[in-house]
């Protein structure tokens, strides 16, 4: 390599470095574990040059759209590094900036510019080393009718088929549902359940669209009669619904909440670990129902939560782009407390977390990217002073952070 490798900056210009710090390349990590412990006195400069990886990938969140004008500001500060008149300040200034451009262009297309040469960044290519633990995956276990399960995942593509004739088509991570010929007049019922640590998506057999979050479960007929369309839903899931006017569609959770659709986008988080039921409008209309009645209808960019305490319904203005940011491959946090954060994380890794002391007063506003292993997902927290060891696949909080 090129660089001398004496301070922060030299390492974030390596793209090597990078793809170390993303979790991308098995060989990577072997080049930087073997040469940290040929060059112990480097420690300190690598060491700032992972912080600083981590405080840009986190602030920046999703990047995609905007490379090109990062692939600019690079370009001018490379125009400034060849003028020969430049001081020795300002090139340090370059350096820095240059730096940080280009992890930005690296975090968001390092995937669209090394297809042929690099695995998928969301596709990390080892088991995590040491205490470390690999992010959540594509991974579910359907239950048909007769109490068979079968365990999914995004590999496996052979088709399946229930007593009723309904054909049940796996590819790429989802499942369809082919009913066109079921003339059948028992209705039969699937479920299917993501584990934490697993995602999946299923295409209904009215062609209406769920993603479903870690930890969730889904229970739906293999086709829709009668005069209405109703799902029965745990966890977390995104669903875009296929208008049918005539047959109205409803989602029902554990706690009693039911959400009356006519064909829209809309998010609902019903894990039993969170104080509220949150259904979060991203488009159309929905009426969101209590168990005791209680009704709001939502427009786009609301959120209805249904306390799990005294079953109070309260609407307010919802970040869209928070709540569906899972679906997104993303963690969006935007002053959340430190338990709301760890409750997510522990969802997708599938962890415990335990804290050291009482749970300490701090919030974090901030992107992680889902496919960060745990321990970059927990560098990028530490920036925010939460202080982390991971033991197994325990998160241990420390409060004297």
């Amino acid at each position: 390599m090129e660089h001398q490798f004496n301070v922060a900056e030299d390492f974030l210009l390596d793209d090597s470095f990078l793809r170390f710090c993303m979790g991308t390349d098995e060989a990577a990590a072997r080049h930087w574990e073997a040469w940290l412990a040929a060059n112990p006195e480097k420690q300190p400069a690598f060491a700032e040059a992972c912080r600083i990886f981590d405080v840009v990938n986190g602030r920046q969140g999703r990047l995609d759209a905007e490379v090109d004008r990062f692939r600019g500001i690079l370009g001018d500060h490379v125009a400034m590094q060849t003028a020969k008149t430049a001081k020795v300040r300002r090139m340090y200034i370059w350096r820095t900036a240059a730096a940080c451009a280009f992890i930005a262009v690296a975090v968001a297309g390092w995937k669209m510019w090394n297809n042929k040469s690099q695995p998928s960044p969301g596709k990390p290519v080892t088991a995590a080393k040491g205490n470390d633990v690999l992010p959540g995956k594509t991974t579910a276990q359907l239950v048909l009718g007769d109490g068979t399960a079968v365990q999914l995942d995004e590999h496996v593509q052979q088709g399946l088929q229930e007593k009723d004739g309904t054909r049940i088509g796996r590819s790429k991570g989802q499942l369809t549902y082919d009913a066109a010929a079921n003339t059948a007049v028992e209705t039969i019922y699937n479920t299917l359940t993501t584990p934490r640590g697993g995602e999946y998506k299923v295409i209904l057999p009215d062609g209406s669209q769920v993603w479903m979050n870690a930890g969730s479960s889904l229970r739906f007929p293999t086709r829709f009669s009668g005069t209405e369309r109703t799902v029965y839903l745990n966890g977390e899931a995104y669903f875009d619904i296929a208008p049918k006017a005539a047959q109205p569609f409803f989602v029902e959770t554990k706690n009693g909440m039911k959400v009356a659709v006519l064909g829209t986008g809309f998010n609902i988080m019903a894990y039993e670990d969170e104080s509220a039921v949150n259904t979060t409008l991203v488009s159309g209309k929905v009426k969101v129902i209590s168990a005791d009645g209680k009704n709001v209808t939502l427009a786009p960019a609301q959120t209805a939560s249904l306390s799990r305490g005294n079953g109070q319904l309260n609407v307010a203005a919802a970040d869209i782009s928070k709540v569906t940011a899972w679906k997104e491959g993303m963690f969006e946090f935007d002053d959340d407390d430190i338990s709301t954060v760890m409750r997510q994380l522990a969802r997708w890794y599938d962890v415990e977390v335990k804290f050291s002391g009482p749970v300490p007063d701090k919030h974090y506003t901030g992107s992680i990217r889902r496919q960060s292993t745990l321990s970059q997902a927990l560098r990028i927290l530490k920036t925010a002073g939460i202080g982390f060891k991971i033991e197994g696949r325990q998160i241990v909080v420390d409060v004297q952070q």
